[in-house]
């Protein structure tokens, strides 16, 4: 189920906003800001659909709250629409520059406004449906690799933001191999599949994403959360997996089963306090999703080697270097 449509006005004029709210009243859920600094807060939080912009604004100005939204991953596909009485055409030049659809005069006309907002409304969500079949694990139906580290860089980046903790679980079908070899690599999908529904259960925010890394590997990214937090939701993972009681005559476990590695960055961290500087880019917090995606992968080893069927955490230390070795617990 598709969530509503959500559509932004940013406007410090009052009687604007309600002018805009009234022309497309029916279109969608209608949020609104008279600051630029918080239209930017309120779209990283909101993820509306659309945005309806005033140029000239006190403090931030229309152009610059487009140049941040189009320069943030998180926002830089909402679609943004310029409405201001200045309609010169160096200035319309600027905003379709900066990456606006379109650019509206003031004083509005409502159905032009309501024709315009509708259109983009159509390729927007249009787009949305491209991009999550695109982003969708055939098999599975969970996200597939590119939109886990696509999500894995959106998330870090709101980590050096907003200074919240993240996690990531990283998992691994035991004896996965040996399953297909015994039972067919039919019966193997199915497995695979069934896995699959238990983490999208365990990832169960609307902010969390459970995907399909690649082969008998899963992952789940969960953001906002703390190492303890993400070792719950591991073990709920472990035990969740281990009650489909899938036969697996090849384990020494007898029924099918995961191990976990679990990575996590929070206050507890090496390095959490460079957050608090972050204007001076710590090179140390200049971590990719590959990077991530190591220190998760070492734990997940580490589980493996411990016997399976467990999980085991690794920090993500700010200080370390790509590929050193992290501290464990």
């Amino acid at each position: 189920m598709e969530r509503a449509t959500t559509i932004l006005i940013v406007d410090d004029d009052v009687s604007a906003v309600r002018a805009l709210s009234k022309a497309i009243s029916g279109l969608g859920q209608v949020l609104f800001a008279t600051q630029g600094d918080a239209a930017v807060e309120l779209a990283r939080q909101q993820q509306p659909d659309l945005i309806l912009l005033d140029a000239q604004m006190p403090g931030i100005s229309g152009f610059e709250v487009c140049r941040i939204l189009k320069g943030d991953p998180s926002t830089s596909n909402i679609p943004v629409i310029f409405v201001t009485a200045h309609t010169e055409a160096s200035m319309e030049e600027e905003g379709l520059e900066l990456g606006a659809v379109d650019f509206i005069g003031k004083p509005i006309r409502p159905a032009i406004v309501a024709a315009r907002v509708k259109t983009h409304l159509h390729l927007k969500l249009a787009m949305d449906r491209l991009n999550r079949q695109a982003q969708t694990d055939g098999m599975t139906g969970l996200a597939n690799r590119r939109a886990l580290d696509q999500s894995i860089e959106r998330e870090w980046q709101s980590v050096l933001r907003t200074q919240r903790a993240f996690s990531l679980l990283l998992l691994d079908i035991d004896f996965f191999k040996r399953y297909n070899d015994h039972y067919s690599h039919l019966m193997g999908d199915e497995c695979l599949s069934a896995v699959a529904r238990v983490l999208a259960r365990c990832a169960e925010r609307p902010m969390d994403l459970a995907a399909r890394y690649g082969g008998e590997e899963f992952a789940i990214v969960l953001p906002e959360t703390t190492r303890d937090g993400a070792c719950r939701v591991a073990d709920k993972v472990i035990e969740n997996v281990r009650a489909l009681n899938i036969a697996h005559a090849t384990s020494e476990l007898g029924v099918v089963t995961v191990s976990v590695g679990v990575a996590s960055f929070d206050a507890q961290s090496a390095g959490w306090s460079l957050l608090n500087h972050i204007s001076a880019n710590p090179p140390g917090l200049l971590f990719g999703a590959a990077q991530l995606l190591s220190v998760a992968d070492r734990a997940l080893y580490a589980a493996k080697q411990s016997g399976r069927n467990s999980s085991r955490f690794e920090a993500i230390e700010a200080l370390d270097a790509p590929g050193s070795p992290a501290s464990s617990s």
